[in-house]
């Protein structure tokens, strides 16, 4: 069995093994809100338990689930203080996911801590009126980001039922590696991981895609980027990240950490800019000092330069924004 996960990078380092509860940086906030571009995820509430009946009472949504369709609204109900007790617990649980525009509950997401097992694990259902939308991708996409960068999560685990062919692909379009099969809960399942220090070998550098940023989602980030919609730059490169390869993933996903950064600066969220802004800089000094067309150490500069501004008690003055260059050519 894989070594558990560390909620802290310090831990990672240092070795100090899992304990089992959330282990947040000191005076950051604990989330109780993920969105994205179609959904809102959040713990759930007393009055979900009829709205949340109608995908657990589901026979065919529960098909893979080692325990079956909850057969009354009591029995939803328990689950639903389960998640909550879990919540109040580790800071993390199985969320409601809503559609964005209509407010509507439509399945549940998030990450469970299996003490049995040693792992935490990321979970996602939806009702079947929602399939094929790439709605659960969104949602598991979302929570994979909040347990590395807001959790400070170093392993998350998947279980799938060995016939579950869209949740199989989900995982796999999140990166997720197939460790192994095995028996789980009673269930026909394999096995799925995916680490948050997975790093990027020289070997990779050698081997890399270019990125196009004259168009598509890249250029419309890159344009939201600079005209500070932050949010909508970072749903634009989310897209591509979703099916790009190492090491131009990684890559994307700082950029993708530092437009989350300045949304939660705007939103003013000092502690989650400068987490966010913290984990971007480890993933990008990975990187030599042009990548995929893209200035690297002009931007590592810019980032230096808002934490020290951020760490200071009168946080002024305040750097410009940063801006992303982009050359000619590799």
């Amino acid at each position: 069995m894989k070594s558990r996960g560390r909620y802290q990078e310090s831990c990672l380092r240092s070795g100090v093994p899992w304990r089992g509860h959330i282990n947040r940086p000191y005076n950051e906030p604990v989330r109780t809100l993920i969105e994205t571009r179609r959904l809102i995820l959040r713990p759930f509430e007393p009055d979900d338990i009829e709205a949340a009946f109608a995908w657990f009472g589901d026979p065919i949504v529960m098909h893979f689930t080692p325990s079956g369709p909850d057969t009354s609204v009591e029995q939803t109900k328990a689950r639903l203080a389960n998640y909550q007790e879990h919540q109040t617990e580790h800071g993390f649980s199985k969320w409601i996911v809503l559609d964005r525009h209509l407010s509507r509950p439509i399945g549940d997401s998030g990450l469970l801590v299996l003490q049995e097992y040693g792992w935490i694990d990321l979970g996602f259902r939806l009702a079947q009126p929602y399939w094929g939308q790439g709605l659960a991708t969104e949602a598991a996409l979302a929570w994979v980001r909040a347990a590395f960068d807001d959790f400070h999560i170093g392993q998350l685990t998947a279980i799938v039922h060995a016939e579950n062919f869209a949740s199989i692909r989900v995982l796999e379009k999140l990166g997720f590696l197939t460790e192994r099969r095995d028996t789980i809960m009673g269930m026909n399942s394999i096995v799925f991981s995916l680490n948050a220090n997975d790093s990027v070998t020289d070997s990779c550098f050698r081997h890399r895609m270019s990125l196009d940023w004259t168009r598509g989602d890249l250029h419309e980030g890159l344009r939201c980027f600079h005209s500070g919609a932050f949010f909508e730059a970072h749903e634009h490169w989310e897209s591509v990240w979703l099916t790009a390869q190492e090491p131009e993933k990684t890559f994307l996903q700082a950029l993708i950490q530092v437009a989350a950064a300045f949304h939660h600066f705007q939103r003013g969220n000092y502690a989650g800019t400068i987490s966010l802004l913290q984990s971007a800089l480890r993933r990008l000094d990975a990187y030599p000092e042009a990548f995929a067309r893209v200035a690297v150490a002009p931007l590592r500069a810019t980032i230096r330069l808002w934490l020290g501004a951020l760490e200071t008690p009168s946080r002024s003055p305040l750097p410009l924004l940063p801006r992303l260059e982009i050359g000619s050519t590799e």
